[in-house]
């Protein structure tokens, strides 16, 4: 490659970095705000329960089975997006760079935890929620409805669950095919 295409690949590789961490920057202020959603439906839970509890616990049960879903997503990206900087920090650092400007532990491919502190602690926020806002009013919610309950939320754990492991399979095989990246 002549040294002008050298040139132009090595800023597309620079662009393409910061927009990787631009991209895991919005997701982690996406997660906070949907923080400030939840707020607002935790609010109408309480306001709303004494006069129509089902709803209420519906739409907590909902809100908190969407918040964990995100944080999984955000999760996978999240993954993603570090697996694509390690390779593109490939690109640019010397093999003894590493433990020195960049740590090594940042450049593992093989661990299989790739959440960040402040998804987990969305989802473990969330799954507490979720799993509380049903028995709130529990006992002012008719049988025919706690029933209607009971399956929504089977439902949910249950897609949860699949949506989790869509998730890891996908960010397992991003790792898988790019392990052997290294500088070109």
């Amino acid at each position: 490659m002549s040294e002008q295409g050298d040139n132009l690949r090595n800023k597309f590789l620079l662009h393409l970095y910061d927009q990787l961490w631009n991209s895991i920057t919005r997701v982690e202020q996406g997660l906070w705000q949907f923080i400030g959603i939840y707020a607002v439906i935790f609010v109408t839970h309480l306001t709303l329960g004494e006069k129509d509890p089902f709803l209420a616990t519906v739409l907590a049960t909902l809100a908190g089975f969407w918040g964990i879903n995100i944080a999984i997503n955000a999760g996978k990206w999240f993954g993603r997006n570090r697996m694509m900087i390690i390779n593109v920090e490939k690109q640019f650092l010397a093999e003894k760079d590493f433990g020195k400007i960049i740590s090594k532990r940042f450049h593992e491919r093989k661990s299989p935890i790739y959440f960040n502190t402040l998804i987990l602690t969305h989802i473990v926020v969330f799954s507490i929620y979720t799993l509380v806002s049903p028995f709130i009013y529990w006992g002012n919610i008719e049988t025919a409805y706690r029933n209607i309950i009971v399956v929504f939320f089977v439902l949910g754990v249950v897609a949860t669950l699949w949506h989790w492991r869509i998730a890891w399979k996908e960010i397992q095989k991003f790792i898988k095919e790019t392990e052997g990246v290294d500088s070109l």
